[in-house]
């Protein structure tokens, strides 16, 4: 499998189309990456600060390592992203920090492995995060980088995928991994202090699978010229973002944030509104079998509606999801029985794989040419910002409630997705969306050329 070697971004008017072997490429990295984090956030960290620490304090400890590593993650991106603009190496300008960050992260991840208490496995992630997002910053930029405008909606779509399966794929495998059910304490440590280093070794080696891939099939055009400056100047302008500049790419991230906030919301309570404001006896079972309808339809909703958004526009495929996803929770927050929430979890799946497709193809279209990669590191910050504000909105917001009136709180919870989403599509108002892009029509580059 061999891809196209592609002129640098300002040139991504006149690339051709590309082959589908190329756009699954872009994907193979995103692949090992969701499937790491889906592992590590949605089971495999809690389990093992569940061998330290009780029910009273390890909400603290797993908030402190989602904020910390929330803002390490942000800013390596941005830095590294920025540093990677401006290579001139002859791989290209985002395949050395590819394979840099990843070997960096691998490391990482031997070493959390062996962490059999707090501080040093707190150190390891800080390490992992710095290692992955060293090489997903740059690697996210090779989608604006190799794919023309008018393919990002196909590219997009595809990527979507990819993140779902892994983030399902590391909720089975971290499952699989940590599950002890059913065993005393200490028995569990002892059962986790043998599996977490396996777990974490399995994911490492995927990771370097999928960076060997991306860089055999994945090739760049090298950066021949860069702008003159100092790496102390280069650090010191990472974060001098101009916001006047590129008002479309801020407002559509803002909308952004938002929104995630409510569909983060949503994932949060979804089992604890199952429990307690519909009383299901088996939650785990009910929110599974929810769940995996919804799964399904994300990623029909990601493939079809980033192909669809490359003919028809993006914008308007963006509005469709937030007030989808705002009318799905409305049946959420005053469903009778759990029919009800069967019924309504398949749009609100729906709902979030149009969103999350065509956002990242509409965020392509309108960033800054020659700074791809620094400005997917604030693109990044309006998913990761959101998702720790989610966790210290939505738990509390529900628990408080529900002390007050027993499962109400987490029908509130739903009630602010609802109100999140509608105040996002207001933002996204304000995006100007570049509709020859869009619909295929001649660019101003290639009637410049």
């Amino acid at each position: 499998m061999d891809a196209i070697a592609a002129p640098p971004d300002h040139d991504a008017d006149l690339i051709p189309p590309r082959p589908l072997r190329h756009h699954l490429a872009l994907t193979i990295y995103w692949l090992s990456n969701s499937l790491l984090w889906g592992c590590l956030l949605h089971t495999g960290l809690q389990s093992r600060l569940g061998d330290w620490f009780g029910e009273g304090t390890i909400g603290l400890y797993f908030g402190i390592l989602g904020a910390v590593g929330g803002v390490v993650g942000t800013i390596t991106q941005m830095v590294i992203g920025a540093f990677s603009d401006r290579s001139t190496h002859p791989w290209g300008r985002r395949r050395p920090f590819l394979v840099a960050g990843v070997l960096w992260g691998a490391g990482a991840l031997v070493l959390l492995g062996r962490s059999h208490s707090f501080w040093p496995l707190a150190g390891a992630l800080m390490l992992l995060q710095l290692g992955t997002n060293a090489a997903l910053g740059p690697f996210s930029a090779l989608l604006p980088d190799t794919v023309n405008p008018r393919e990002h909606g196909k590219a997009s779509g595809l990527l979507g995928v990819a993140r779902l399966l892994g983030d399902v794929g590391g909720l089975i495998l971290a499952a699989a991994f940590m599950g002890a059910e059913g065993l005393p304490p200490e028995q569990k440590a002892l059962l986790h202090d043998a599996r977490f280093p396996a777990m974490c070794n399995l994911m490492a080696g995927f990771m370097l699978l999928t960076m060997v891939i991306s860089c055999i099939t994945i090739r760049e055009k090298r950066l021949l010229s860069r702008p003159g400056a100092t790496v102390r100047q280069v650090l010191l302008g990472t974060f001098n973002v101009d916001v006047r500049g590129n008002p479309d790419f801020f407002w559509l991230s803002l909308s952004r944030a938002v929104t995630n906030i409510g569909f983060y919301m949503f994932l949060q309570v979804t089992i604890l509104y199952l429990q307690f404001s519909l009383g299901m006896p088996n939650p785990e079972e009910a929110n599974m079998k929810l769940m995996i309808p919804a799964i399904v339809a994300a990623g029909i909703g990601s493939v079809v509606s980033g192909a669809l958004s490359d003919r028809y526009g993006r914008r308007p495929l963006i509005f469709a999801s937030q007030y989808i996803m705002a009318g799905a929770c409305v049946v959420f927050v005053f469903a009778p029985n759990i029919t009800w929430a069967y019924v309504a979890g398949i749009p609100a799946g729906l709902a979030y794989g149009i969103f999350t497709a065509v956002e990242w193809a509409l965020a392509c279209n309108l960033l800054p040419k020659g700074e791809a990669a620094r400005y997917l590191g604030v693109w990044n910050a309006s998913a990761v910002v959101p998702q720790v504000l989610a966790f210290a909105i939505a738990p509390p917001l529900g628990s408080t409630i529900s002390r007050l009136v027993p499962g109400l709180g987490w029908r509130v919870d739903f009630a602010v997705t609802v109100v999140l989403c509608i105040v996002g599509a207001y933002f996204l108002k304000h995006v100007h969306e570049r509709r020859d892009v869009a619909r295929g029509s001649t660019t101003d580059a290639q009637r410049l050329t």
